[in-house]
């Protein structure tokens, strides 16, 4: 449960920051940079006003964090349709779907086990296939008991989380400039294993920022 909480954070977070960090397509034709003893020529040259300018994302003083919080916590995923992020509402409400589930698989099994435990509890007669395990009865009424209570204590938090994702996007595009001069990509790559683990390469990712 916790360990899907986390995958859940950190999937959130990297979204936010490819998305933030997108970098729009430009069509640059190719220099070629002549070095002599004391000039540099570019060719083709353009004149210094003519040459291609990075786009530059500025912030938007009309866009409300505070609507953007409110409205995740009065339902979810109204925050993400505030700040326009319309991909992250599979991720939303396809982890309440999940946790719902949870919720019912946990609390079905709970009140039959339940059921079976205060029958035998007085004596009464229960199916036969429950005869003789009074023990292992009582062990999964508990265990699925404590998982009903995590899987709320879940659904409380994960809504929490997605409110917070809400604000953070929202503050992103109300306080700051996002330009060319941060980069950030993932792309796939092989590494090279040690040579005490029989050599050989596997595949991985790479992540590269550029700061200029």
């Amino acid at each position: 449960m916790y360990k899907s909480l986390i995958l859940l954070l950190l999937l959130f977070f990297c979204a936010e920051v490819l998305h933030a960090q997108k970098k729009p397509r430009k069509n640059r034709r190719d220099t070629v940079s002549v070095t002599g003893d004391t000039t540099t020529v570019l060719s083709p040259f353009k004149p210094k006003n003519e040459q291609p300018k990075d786009k530059v994302y500025h912030p938007d003083s009309t866009h409300s964090p505070h609507k953007a919080v409110i409205k995740s916590l009065v339902f979810p995923g109204l925050g993400q349709i505030y700040n326009h992020q319309y991909w992250k509402l599979p991720i939303v409400y396809g982890g309440f779907v999940g946790l719902g589930y949870s919720y019912y698989v946990a609390q079905t099994n709970y009140k039959k086990y339940l059921k079976v435990a205060q029958i035998q509890s007085v004596g009464g007669k229960v199916d036969p296939i429950y005869n003789g395990q009074n023990a292992t009865i009582l062990v999964f009424k508990d265990f699925y008991h404590r998982n009903r209570d995590l899987t709320i204590i879940g659904t409380v938090a994960f809504w929490g989380i997605q409110a917070i994702d809400a604000y953070i996007a929202a503050k992103f595009q109300h306080s700051y400039t996002m330009d060319n001069n941060l980069g950030f990509k993932v792309t796939p790559t092989m590494l090279s294993l040690p040579a005490f683990a029989y050599g050989g390469f596997v595949p991985g990712l790479k992540v590269t920022v550029k700061l200029r």
